[in-house]
C-alpha cells in the first residue's frame, strides 16, 4: 500500500494520504472509532470529532477525511489532551489512529482483495 505519513510541526497533528476514495476512508473511520468505543459526532460532511482512549488516555480528536487527486488524505488532530500528556504521547496517539484507520482499510481493501 502507497501511503506518506507525517506529523505536523504544532505536534498535535498526524497527517497521511491514503490510496482509496473518500467514502471508503470515511466508513474505516467510523469502524475504528466503534471498535475502541469512542463517543463521537459529525460536525461536517468531512469531519468528526471524537472522545476516546488511546493507550490507556483519554482525549478528544478531530478527524478530517479530504480526497485529493492523488488520493484521500486523512487529518487527525488531538483537540483536548488527557491531562499531563506529553508532547510525544499527543504525537503517538494521533499516529496511532491514522495508522488503525489505514491497517483497517488494508485488511478491508487489499488483504481480504474486496475490490473498490
Amino acid at each position: 500500500m502507497n501511503k506518506q505519513l507525517s506529523a505536523l510541526p504544532d505536534s498535535k497533528t498526524t497527517r497521511i494520504l491514503l490510496p482509496y476514495n473518500r467514502q471508503y476512508v470515511i466508513f474505516a473511520v467510523y469502524e475504528v472509532l466503534d471498535k475502541n468505543g469512542a463517543e463521537y459526532e459529525k460536525t461536517d460532511a468531512s469531519t468528526i470529532l471524537a472522545e476516546m482512549p488511546v493507550y490507556g488516555n483519554l482525549s478528544r480528536f478531530s478527524i478530517s477525511v479530504n480526497e485529493q487527486e492523488a488520493g484521500t488524505i486523512l487529518t487527525v488532530t488531538m483537540i483536548h489532551p488527557c491531562e499531563g500528556l506529553s508532547d510525544a504521547g499527543i504525537r503517538r496517539a494521533t499516529t496511532a489512529i491514522a495508522d488503525s484507520v489505514s491497517q483497517h482499510l488494508e485488511n478491508e481493501l487489499e488483504i481480504n482483495k474486496i475490490r473498490p
